[in-house]
Formats: C-alpha cells, sequence, structure tokens
C-alpha cells in the first residue's frame, strides 16, 4: 500500500515539472516559492535515475566503485533478511549528479526554540535542504537577521523520509562500507516504522535502528571478532562519550536560558563561554580517533542551532535499547513493539517514556513556519 502512495506522489511531483518551473519567479523566502524552487530540483534528480544493476552494467565506473555498488546489493539483502520494509530508496542511481545537497537549520538563541517549517505529507520538519549553496546561504542571512542562530551544513545523502524513490549520490559510491549500511539501514527503518507528526522522534528511531543494524551486517559478513567489527565497536565508543558530551552542554546551557536572575547581556555572555570551551572538553575526553573529534568541533559555529540538530537524532536512546533487549534482540519485534506503544499517541516521546519507566524529554518549544 505504501509502495502505490510513493509511486503516486512521485507521478504527480514529475508531472508537475513545467508549473514548478513557471512558479521559480515566486520568492525563495515563502513556503510556496520555496517548494517550488526545490521541487524543480527534485525533478531534476529523479529524472536522472537508473537502476542499480543497470549502472554497473555500464562499464562506467572504477573497481572500487563497482564493489560499493556490490556492497550496496548485500545491505540491501541483509536488511531483506532483517525484516525491514525494502521501501523504493537506493535502488537506482543518479550517475550524472554533480550538486551538493545543505541543510539550514535555526533556533533562537537564549532560548532552545527551533524553527520548524510545516509542509504537505511529511508535517513539521526542523531544517530546510537546498541544492545550491547560494540559496541555502541567502536562507541562512534572512534569518539571521530575524534574530535567530543558524547552521548549515552538507548532507551527505538525499532523503525525502520514504515518500519518493530517493537514488544512490554519485559521491555515496566513495564511502566506506560501514557509513553505506547505516545510511541504507537508516532509510529502511523509516519505511518499516513512520510516526506521523514527529520528525524528531522518527530520526531519532532510525538512527538507533541503523546504528544497530549496521553493526549486525558488519558481524554477519566478517565475523563478531573481526577487525571490521572491532573498529567499528571503538568507533561507537567514541560516538557514545562526544554524545554525553554534547547532552550535558545542552542541558547547562538550557537551565542558563531558563534563569531569571540573569540578565539577557548575562545569559549571552555566559553563553558564549560556555560554547567556546567545547574544543578544550573535547580535547579532555578518552577517544580512539581524537583528532577527528578535533576536527569537527573546530569547524563552523557552536550555537543553539547545531545543538538542537544534534538532538533531533540522539535523543531517547536508553529507551529504544531497553526495549530490544526485552525483545530478545529482535529488531522486526522491537519495532513492533515501539509501533505499538505510539500509535495513537499525541506525544511519542511521552508514551515511550511510560512504556519503560524513563521520564519523557521536555516537548519541544517551536517557532513555526
Amino acid at each position: 500500500m505504501k509502495g502505490k502512495r510513493i509511486r503516486r506522489y512521485a507521478t504527480m511531483v514529475l508531472g508537475a515539472g513545467a508549473m514548478l518551473t513557471a512558479l521559480l519567479a515566486l520568492s525563495p523566502n515563502t513556503t510556496v516559492g520555496y517548494l517550488t524552487r526545490q521541487g524543480y530540483f527534485q525533478v531534476e534528480l529523479l529524472a536522472g535515475r537508473v537502476p542499480l544493476e543497470e549502472a554497473r552494467a555500464s562499464a562506467g565506473y572504477r573497481d572500487a566503485q563497482l564493489t560499493r555498488l556490490d556492497w550496496i546489493r548485500e545491505i540491501q539483502a541483509f536488511g531483506d533478511d532483517l525484516g525491514l520494509a525494502s521501501g523504493d530508496s537506493y535502488t537506482t542511481i543518479n550517475p550524472s549528479w554533480k550538486r551538493t545537497i545543505y541543510n539550514v537549520s535555526a533556533c533562537q538563541r537564549l532560548a532552545f526554540r527551533p524553527v520548524r517549517w510545516h509542509f504537505p505529507i511529511v508535517g513539521r520538519v526542523p531544517y530546510l535542504g537546498f541544492f545550491r549553496r547560494e540559496d541555502a546561504l541567502q536562507r541562512r542571512e534572512a534569518l539571521e537577521a530575524q534574530g535567530y542562530d543558524t547552521y548549515v551544513r552538507k548532507a551527505g545523502a538525499y532523503s525525502t523520509l520514504g515518500w519518493f524513490r530517493d537514488p544512490v549520490l554519485p559521491h555515496m559510491l566513495a564511502w566506506p562500507e560501514g557509513t553505506l549500511a547505516n545510511t541504507l539501514l537508516h532509510e529502511r527503518a523509516h519505511a518499516t516504522l513512520w510516526v506521523p507528526g514527529s520528525v524528531r522522534f522518527n530520526e531519532s528511531f532510525a538512527n538507533f535502528v541503523g546504528n544497530e543494524a549496521q553493526l549486525r551486517y558488519l558481524a554477519s559478513t566478517y565475523g563478531e571478532d573481526s577487525d571490521e567489527v572491532g573498529e567499528e565497536r571503538r568507533r561507537r565508543e567514541d560516538r557514545a562519550h562526544y554524545r554525553t558530551l554534547l547532552h550535558e552542554i545542552y542541558a547547562a546551557l538550557d537551565a542558563l536560558y531558563g534563569d531569571p536572575e540573569r540578565s539577557q547581556g548575562e545569559k549571552l555572555r555566559d553563553k558564549g563561554l560556555v560554547l567556546a570551551a567545547i574544543p578544550t572538553r573535547v580535547a579532555a575526553l578518552h577517544l580512539h580517533h581524537h583528532e577527528k573529534y578535533m576536527q569537527a568541533v573546530r569547524r563552523g559555529p557552536w550555537n543553539n542551532a547545531r545543538l538542537v540538530q544534534f538532538r533531533t537524532y540522539h535523543t531517547s536512546h536508553e529507551q529504544f535499547a531497553l526495549l530490544l533487549e526485552q525483545e530478545g534482540g529482535d529488531l522486526v519485534a522491537f519495532i513492533e513493539r515501539v509501533e505499538a506503544i505510539c500509535r495513537g499517541a499525541n506525544n511519542p516521546y511521552a508514551a515511550l517514556a511510560a512504556a519503560t519507566g524513563f521520564e519523557p524529554p521536555p516537548e519541544d518549544s517551536v517557532e513555526n513556519f
């Protein structure tokens, strides 16, 4: 049923290409203007798709790229074995695609009150995607002029969260095997379970499933005691330490913003001190890949928008882990359990917390666009 619905919407988008082109004169700062502009590039991306097997037979790829096309096929088969819904994403590739995709997010400067944009089908989303750097920077400037913290980052993969048949992008054929596995299995988690109205919950859920399925794929392919699995476990230890630190920073700033005894000027000053100390605090962590994290924290601004994006993908990990353990490690049973818990719930986080005995995370207070 969902596959038919996806194809129906994809057909509608492709058929609207001429209309989208005619509407590009609309202001890119309006929702309609944004949709038409990005819809144009969406049509461009989808129109260039070819099936992966057809691409592989074209003799247009180097040996390393052919190896990755084989990995994609093996990862998809592993997802089938796990019982994840197949969906239609990443069964095609756009071999001529040369654009870079950017995500723009925004948040109030003295409150974790992120901007959410509302769109048909997917509902509220915590970022905007752009296919041209100049469009992303233009939107960033407009948001900063309104007083928001902003964060612009490159998106490694392109996803419409299961609503369209998203292709593999050419640069993905340079990725490590574990990264490919995580991305493809993350997207299949979306196809298996989607809770309407909460992108934050869905991304945290798919992030958890993608991580768990990726490790199982590597263990199945190379063995539990292999160097590949050992290296992935070390990477996870690093991410756990880093995630804990960022949660601590988030909590400290949240308390600062809610302190009625401090003026706005004092809050801005102390916020700057907390954020400026992030590289020093990361340097003090005991990490296997220390320099990688030092390079990451030195790139780009640290502000509320960046921290909120981190939180979008890293909430309720402990609750998900507990439910998976209760289901004996069975991923499909775990997903069915999460679906049953969240069915009909106005707040999936509250429902998850009630089922696991954890405190629910505070509901987002958001700026709606």
